[in-house]
């Protein structure tokens, strides 16, 4: 039987599969609609839950309400996240989530502020880590059309319209019947250099490890560098 980390590493290669499908920015916009503060990339929430139903299992994982509020123009809610090791039940702390509302949606933004307290909580276990990262910048495409890659333990299945997780999950989900790695591009475009691994995302490949040493090697074999999101990267052609 998977363990907890085998299954935490699972569900962030099955995010990684999804490519830029799963990926979205993140904007704070004033009254005006003026966009204030730093543009961010996250997962798709959706795209998180599905995973973690996928790969943890619904049944094991849940979540509580633990504060609420409405403001003028915004809800906010804090969570409780729970999860099921060894049929003993672990907390991982609490988070708060917010949602601005929209047209006097207060409902949508209860929601949404739940769901964004939820997505921080797995946080804590590093689910989505490469949002956390800043990882996923280089690979964000607005209105992609590209299709998510299979997964290879998630059956087939039409698109889902986005819904928020209740607090008990009753959906089975399959376990995983083989361990996921990440995706290799061919050794051949890829330099061998001391201290440096590559995270694959979709088409892009960024350089992990002392990358401030090596950054001349990096360029050589064709890595550029994102100001925004401080790494090095490369585009893989197939």
């Amino acid at each position: 039987m998977s363990t907890l980390t085998e299954k935490i590493n699972a569900t962030n290669n099955m995010l990684r599969d999804s490519g830029s499908n799963a990926v979205q920015k993140i904007e704070m916009k004033d009254r005006e609609g003026k966009v204030i503060g730093q543009i961010r990339f996250g997962y798709k929430p959706q795209y998180v839950f599905d995973a973690v139903n996928q790969i943890i299992g619904p049944e094991n994982w849940r979540y509580e309400l633990i504060k609420e509020e409405i403001f003028e123009n915004q809800a906010v809610a804090e969570v409780k996240l729970f999860l099921k090791t060894d049929a003993e039940w672990l907390c991982k702390g609490s988070h708060k989530g917010q949602m601005g509302i929209v047209r006097g949606n207060v409902g949508d933004a209860q929601k949404g502020a739940i769901t964004d307290a939820i997505q921080k909580c797995f946080s804590l276990i590093s689910v989505g880590q490469d949002a956390y990262r800043g990882l996923l910048g280089n690979i964000y495409k607005p209105n992609s059309q590209q299709a998510p890659k299979q997964h290879p333990s998630q059956p087939k299945s039409e698109p889902k319209q986005q819904a928020l997780p209740t607090s008990q999950p009753v959906q089975p989900a399959p376990e995983p019947t083989t361990p996921v790695t990440p995706q290799t591009p061919p050794a051949a475009d890829l330099p061998m250099i001391d201290g440096i691994t590559y995270q694959h995302h979709d088409s892009i490949v960024v350089a992990m490890g002392k990358v401030y040493d090596k950054k001349e090697l990096l360029k050589a074999s064709g890595f550029r560098w994102n100001k925004e999101q401080k790494n090095w990267f490369k585009e893989m052609t197939h």
